[in-house]
């Protein structure tokens, strides 16, 4: 097994989540319902860019993004996928800022 074997999708996409999750959240202070169609589409669209791009695995990638408006009501989410157990994954990973939850699923399907 080589070092490359051992790289997780959680190795891959815990960075990327985070780097663009915080870009574009930091940019919206309040939730404008009009504005999350938008915020979804750029948040899921960089996510599969750079998971394409800088992933050290080969893999087909599906991302699901989530926005909540922070109002005080709870959620609870979870995610599987279990098409080849030995090499398919999914990653979860949850960001906020005052107004919103934003919670990014991001599945790698190997090719």
């Amino acid at each position: 097994m080589t070092s490359v074997d051992r790289i997780t999708l959680v190795d891959d996409a815990s960075v990327i989540c985070e780097d663009v999750a915080s870009a574009l959240l930091s940019q919206e202070t309040r939730y404008q319902h009009n504005r999350i169609a938008g915020l979804v589409s750029a948040i899921s669209d960089q996510v599969v860019q750079r998971m394409t791009q800088e992933a050290k695995l080969p893999r087909k990638y599906v991302v699901l993004v989530t926005i909540l408006q922070k109002n005080g009501a709870g959620v609870q989410m979870i995610s599987s996928c279990s098409w080849n157990p030995t090499s398919d994954a999914c990653y979860v990973h949850k960001a906020e800022n005052k107004a919103m939850y934003c919670i990014i699923t991001v599945y790698g399907v190997t090719v």
